[in-house]
């Protein structure tokens, strides 16, 4: 496919360009996704990132949510948090999980510390699949180490982009509906 490259989008209405041409049916926990994403692409009110995420999390029923986040992006994970469990049972892991030293994984550590810590994306995987989480949201996870804490997250996962959270600001706001 190259869908990028295509000027007319015909599937706009309707045409089916592709090599699928069945077997495509959505059915319990995935219907149910796809028109609650449905309705927020088709309802009219702007909405952020993470009010949607809310919302769908909410409609599929969630209850636990789990935030991966590096730890330079400590007070917006807080504030994440903060607006979050308002709403679910949350809980977060940072990158440094575990101290994990950086020179055990083989990589050269600043000449100026002790101990430098690894980040170590799969714990972080780890304890949030231990706390039985039902989403989780990365903010801030580098390149590569968001992909293994996918990789390794037994819960869906989706990146909050950190400019997201510029809206919120330290003012209370309520998310759902």
């Amino acid at each position: 496919m190259q869908c990028a490259l295509c000027r007319n989008k015909e599937c706009l209405t309707g045409k089916n360009c592709s090599v699928i041409k069945s077997g495509l049916e959505y059915n319990s926990d995935n219907l149910k996704a796809v028109q609650i994403s449905s309705w927020l692409e088709s309802d009219h009110v702007k909405r952020t990132k993470l009010e949607e995420i809310a919302i769908y999390a909410k409609r599929l029923g969630y209850k636990k949510i789990g935030i991966a986040f590096c730890i330079e992006y400590e007070r917006e994970a807080r504030l994440v948090y903060d607006i979050l469990s308002r709403y679910f049972e949350v809980f977060s892991v940072c990158c440094k999980v575990c101290g994990l030293e950086k020179t055990s994984l083989g990589i050269k550590k600043s000449e100026n510390s002790e101990f430098e810590a690894a980040c170590n994306p799969i714990a972080q995987a780890v304890l949030l699949n231990e706390d039985l989480t039902n989403l989780n949201i990365m903010l801030g996870l580098k390149t590569g180490y968001d992909i293994l804490f996918a990789q390794y997250s037994e819960a869906p996962s989706i990146t909050l982009p950190i400019q997201e959270l510029l809206k919120y600001g330290d003012s209370e706001i309520d998310i759902i509906e």
